[in-house]
């Protein structure tokens, strides 16, 4: 997969330092420290598309510069050797200025106590400054360079779009609505969420979240497809599952950039992130309820999805085995990877051949996988959990997927046969240990594709999150190390 260029993540940083952090900070100090940040990040861009050249007819005249001084003196420097002929980067022109200053330096020391007319001296000796300053004023007049950016149309939501929404689900369609607070909540990559603070007509106070498609996908297949998700969340509280419970789903709302839904906002906060495990202390309560909650999930009977599964995904797994299941999976996943452009990827191409080699031999009935199941995407209030979020990655398939996902970070914190034998005596499924591998390596298809699809958007300037930087920074080793490791037997 093509690597992001560095004046691609210097350009992120300089968005996100500038939209998102400058106006965080309050102290003078910050905000001081902030603007000599942006300052040399956007230096250092600049240094990405022009400094080569500035450099390079910079070196070029301080060596014609150094051979002159040496026939004033008579003599002979080390710098008039300098080549630039295989000087065609910033890390081999920086050491040449820097010997070819210094060579300078020692010539105009001797040009000053020389015997040579004064006149002389003087007007060589400003040349040589002269040249010193060129770097800097020439660097210092160089363009921000303008990088590649594709256009969406619409406007993102604002807190005014999305009080115009909300005043147009009234029945009398009046203006009694009014938002009081919208902000962007940090998470996942792959939707927008916000939180929303309004007064209702009557002067109540309400806490709304809203979930929203970006405006470039870097998922359109399954439950990553927004409307999808919307649509098992619904089927998910008809059973009373403690997860989100959409209100209105508003698919093409004035000039928006994407469609949304909102849902009641719920006590609590994630325990923890994906990459950096639990932060603080969590009681093992928490833990064990993660257990009750996945045997409860893997207890619904397929007939509760039958609606959402003729509209949205394969109506063939209603009558299939588990094994039969996942083989309808990966041709869908192949025809989408198909369809959409990705970054070439050999990863990928051994990932799904693996996979459909790989599927284990399984009669069971499939049931509703979370996918991401993990202490990352739960909200917990005074050591109780009050909802499981993120349910892009749901599908159907076998138990042992997501059991093999959460093993990993269960197992630091409680012991991994007791957190099963807690599953199991809530609803959970009997486990087939030879089927775990295969488990974790399908948890790692979804994320790798779409990482690959974000990195796509980021590199041809789609997208300009920096979020989608730590893509490349941390999921996709992450993922592709979990695959590759699980598949080794």
């Amino acid at each position: 997969m093509k690597l992001n260029p560095n004046d691609r993540k210097l350009a992120l940083v300089l968005k996100a330092m500038e939209d998102v952090v400058v106006p965080e900070l309050t102290s003078s100090g910050a905000q001081s420290a902030a603007g000599m940040i942006i300052a040399t990040l956007t230096d250092i861009l600049k240094q990405e598309h022009g400094s080569v050249a500035i450099l390079q007819e910079c070196i070029g005249a301080g060596v014609t510069l150094a051979n002159e001084i040496s026939a004033q003196l008579g003599s002979s420097s080390a710098v008039s050797e300098l080549s630039l002929a295989e000087a065609d980067s910033l890390a081999k022109l920086l050491p040449l200025h820097e010997t070819l200053t210094a060579g300078l330096a020692q010539l105009c020391e001797q040009l000053s106590a020389s015997t040579l007319p004064a006149e002389s001296i003087s007007a060589t000796l400003r040349r040589a400054a002269e040249w010193e300053l060129s770097y800097y004023t020439c660097q210092a007049a160089l363009p921000v360079p303008e990088l590649a950016r594709v256009e969406t149309a619409g406007s993102p939501l604002s807190k005014e779009l999305l009080q115009d929404y909300l005043n147009s689900l009234q029945q009398d369609s009046g203006d009694g609505i009014e938002v009081t607070g919208f902000r962007p909540l940090p998470g996942g990559f792959g939707k927008q969420t916000y939180l929303c603070e309004y007064r209702d007509p009557d002067g109540v106070d309400h806490d709304l979240v809203v979930r929203k498609t970006d405006p470039t996908p870097i998922m359109m297949h399954g439950a990553c497809d927004l409307e999808n998700e919307c649509e098992l969340l619904t089927a998910l509280a008809k059973v009373d599952y403690p997860s989100p419970k959409p209100l209105h789903f508003a698919a093409s709302f004035k000039d928006v950039d994407g469609s949304f839904y909102t849902m009641d906002k719920i006590a609590g906060s994630p325990p923890g992130g994906f990459l950096d495990g639990v932060s603080g202390e969590v009681d093992e309560r928490v833990f064990l309820e993660l257990a009750e909650l996945l045997g409860r999930l893997h207890s619904l009977p397929m007939e509760t999805f039958a609606d959402y599964i003729h509209k949205y995904d394969d109506p063939r797994i209603l009558e299939a085995t588990t094994e039969e299941c996942y083989r309808y999976n990966l041709e869908g996943w192949e025809r989408y990877m198909q369809q959409q452009e990705h970054l070439p990827s050999p990863y990928m191409f051994w990932l799904l051949d693996w996979l459909k080699r790989n599927i284990p031999k399984d009669t069971r009935k499939p049931i509703l996988i979370h996918g991401d199941f993990n202490i990352h995407n739960v909200l917990v209030d005074a050591d109780r959990v009050t909802a499981v979020l993120d349910w892009e990655c749901a599908g159907f398939g076998a138990p042992e997927q997501d059991l093999a996902y959460i093993q990993p970070h269960i197992s630091k914190h409680i012991d991994w046969d007791r957190f099963v034998q807690h599953y199991r005596d809530h609803g959970g499924k009997d486990i087939d240990p030879a089927a775990m591998p295969f488990g974790l390596v399908y948890s790692a298809l979804r994320t790798n594709l779409a990482g690959n699809r974000g990195t796509h958007n980021l590199q041809v300037g789609a997208n300009e999150d920096v979020r989608y930087a730590m893509v490349e920074l941390g999921f996709t080793a992450s993922f592709m190390g979990m695959a590759l490791q699980s598949a080794k037997g």
